[in-house]
């Protein structure tokens, strides 16, 4: 099981310069392409609303290499907490991935994601992985993460496995860093439960975060204003989705 980004539903904000990549590699003869077109409950990333706590429409598109290269993106109707209507928000990635005669995999690349009608927010980050059976670990670099002026550092650990003959079972932990800026960091993670059935994809999580931040706000979404003292708060939600693969 070759890494990929981490998303709701499997295939876990896209540019123009990684879709064309993309399409050069599906014209490859040995290209495979999947994708999925869906809803979410609430479009959570890192243990935040990334839609303000609302539905968010999502279309997505993979692309494998037969020679390891793979690449893709998505691209949601999100909104972040200062907005007040929805807008594109886009991801695109791409990276090389490579099995080891001992059954380790291992991938490396670059992501980039734009937020339409807020490009202060667009960020980019490289990342690097292992994978080992339905189990996978993940480290992401960012010199300036979502428009916050600072270095940051994600972490994440996933794992996955069946539950009877249609059903699964998923988890990930996940850790934002961000050195010099100790009000920043978080720590998040994901239980849930997916199944599939012709075609159509099925997924109910919990996801949570432990937030540290300034003014004691309780507020779960991007770009919310920040106050004085620090604080440290536990969020936790439950999250329907619902997609068409193809």
């Amino acid at each position: 099981m070759f890494l990929r980004m981490p998303q709701p539903f499997h295939r876990q904000p896209r540019t123009y310069a990684l879709t064309g990549l993309a399409c050069i590699i599906a014209a490859s003869a040995q290209a495979q392409v999947s994708g999925s077109a869906g809803i979410v409950s609430d479009y959570m990333y890192r243990g935040i609303s990334l839609s303000s706590g609302k539905p968010a429409a999502r279309l997505s598109l993979d692309v494998d290499g037969a020679n390891g290269w793979f690449a893709g993106g998505q691209v949601v109707s999100g909104q972040l907490a200062p907005q007040s209507h929805r807008t594109a928000q886009w991801l695109g990635y791409g990276g090389f991935a490579q099995r080891l005669p001992s059954g380790l995999s291992w991938e490396a690349g670059l992501s980039a994601y734009a937020f339409h009608g807020a490009p202060d927010w667009n960020f980019r980050e490289v990342f690097a992985g292992l994978s080992f059976d339905n189990y996978s670990a993940r480290l992401h670099y960012s010199p300036d993460y979502l428009g916050f002026r600072e270095r940051t550092v994600y972490a994440e650990l996933n794992g996955g496995g069946a539950l009877g003959s249609s059903w699964r079972y998923f988890w990930r932990g996940g850790y934002l860093a961000a050195p010099g800026n100790a009000g920043s960091n978080r720590a998040e993670g994901r239980l849930g439960v997916g199944t599939a059935v012709e075609g159509w994809q099925m997924q109910l999580s919990l996801d949570t975060a432990r937030l540290r931040r300034r003014g004691g706000g309780t507020s779960a979404g991007y770009g919310s204003a920040a106050a004085s003292a620090p604080s440290s708060t536990v969020h936790g939600k439950l999250v329907l989705g619902l997609a068409r693969g193809f």
